[in-house]
């Protein structure tokens, strides 16, 4: 427990010189995208490894640019969607279903612009993929100003000092400028937590809560000054994977208190079922606010309190956050209806049955993975745009997990041949 300002300095200290190595491995060695293909009877994945700096450019080089922003400024002038801000899918299915859905009107704007439409391969998809759902999981910059009165508000100058004002029981916020980030907020967060709340009972001062983006505020202040390009490239860099993560739940015991998608412990909620957090400060917010009662059941129960390195920190909370969202078996039985419904049937053939315009879908091998999947249904989404139309068959919208339940179909269909 933390008696004062020495052992908390100390703190800082190991924590000073743990970050500075982590930061240097995760500058030089990222971990790159893995493309393994999903054998047949696996249910379809989440994107779940760390992007590495080829999914921006390919961002930029196929010409997203010209008509999407990620976390842009406000009011930037852009004839599609901001996908920093915007978009409910939370996988590969949903972004493939989003990515058809959004092919006429993007087939009309690039043609108003004269702007080829630019193929993508399955492991250029996958980059581009990863860089778009981990900009969302680091989620927008902070804001300095609703950062500054947060620090007076959720009574963080009881203790700390920033900017030569504040209180002394904690160390001076000053000297984190250099290695903030929201990784590093919620390792020291979770790490001294317990001390904190003790100082805080001490001295009377309510525990606050975070919401939404408010652990962002508070990075973006610490940090003393907007993100830059730069330091969005770093966060990237930094941003764990959550198949590293998955295994720090299950060493630190995680899985005793916590199941996943029903397997683990029933003390506390099922994790795969909260669907709640869309970027990591959210996740920040949770781990504090839930925090005292977690210490609390950790001690009724005699588990022992875990400490994460920043690395640990980074790689658990981007397994929490895609854990929410991870990419469950369809329904096949639904996938058939859609399969009709949707006019799939009359081009192509599954099983014996259905039209001859387009390939049999029980032949080739899209479906067995979902990133050739999503690839397929990009580069021949102009040939189909055309059937449909001089078909005059309405564009089929795929909603939800329709889409996840579709391919659930074409993989049963395949099995065994």
């Amino acid at each position: 427990m933390c008696r004062g300002g020495a052992d908390c300095h100390n703190g800082l200290r190991r924590i000073r010189i743990t970050r500075r190595w982590i930061l240097a491995f995760l500058v030089i060695v990222p971990t790159f995208l893995t493309r393994a293909s999903v054998a047949a009877d696996q249910p379809t994945p989440a994107l779940v490894n760390q992007p590495r700096g080829s999914g921006k450019a390919l961002f930029e080089s196929k010409g997203c640019t010209q008509c999407h922003t990620i976390w842009g400024a406000q009011g930037e002038d852009r004839s599609g969607s901001d996908l920093g801000r915007t978009g409910s899918w939370r996988d590969l299915m949903q972004f493939a279903g989003a990515l058809w859905n959004h092919t006429p009107q993007m087939l009309e704007r690039l043609g108003k612009k004269g702007i080829a439409r630019a193929p993508l391969s399955s492991d250029e998809l996958a980059e581009l993929a990863s860089y778009v759902f981990f900009a969302r999981f680091i989620g927008e910059p902070g804001n300095i100003e609703r950062g500054k009165n947060l620090f007076e508000q959720r009574s963080c100058a009881r203790c700390h000092q920033l900017g030569g004002r504040g209180g002394t029981v904690g160390p001076r916020l000053d000297e984190l400028k250099p290695f903030m980030s929201s990784f590093f907020l919620a390792q020291a967060l979770w790490n001294h937590g317990p001390m904190m709340a003790a100082k805080m009972t001490e001295l009377h001062v309510d525990r606050p809560r975070f919401e939404d983006s408010d652990a962002a505020d508070l990075v973006a202040l610490l940090r003393g000054e907007p993100q830059s390009a730069a330091q969005a490239d770093l966060a990237y860099a930094q941003a764990g994977s959550p198949q590293a993560g998955r295994n720090i739940f299950l060493r630190r015991g995680c899985n005793k208190c916590h199941a996943i998608d029903g397997t683990g412990g029933t003390v506390g909620p099922d994790l795969n079922a909260l669907q709640s957090a869309v970027h990591v400060s959210q996740l920040i917010g949770t781990l504090w606010n839930h925090g005292p009662s977690m210490w609390a059941k950790m001690e009724e129960l005699g588990i022992p309190f875990p400490r994460f390195t920043d690395a640990e920190m980074s790689n658990l909370l981007a397994y929490l956050y895609y854990v929410q969202y991870m990419g469950k078996k369809g329904d096949a039985t639904r996938g058939a209806e859609l399969f009709r419904q949707k006019s799939c049937a009359g081009c192509h053939t599954v099983r014996g049955e259905g039209g001859k315009r387009g390939p049999d879908l029980t032949a080739v091998g899209a479906p067995r993975s979902p990133l050739q999947w999503a690839s397929a249904m990009w580069n021949h989404a102009p040939a189909m745009e055309k059937t449909l139309r001089d078909t005059q068959v309405t564009w089929p919208r795929f909603e939800d997990d329709e889409m996840r339940d579709l391919v659930e179909f074409l993989r049963s269909s395949t099995q065994g041949k």
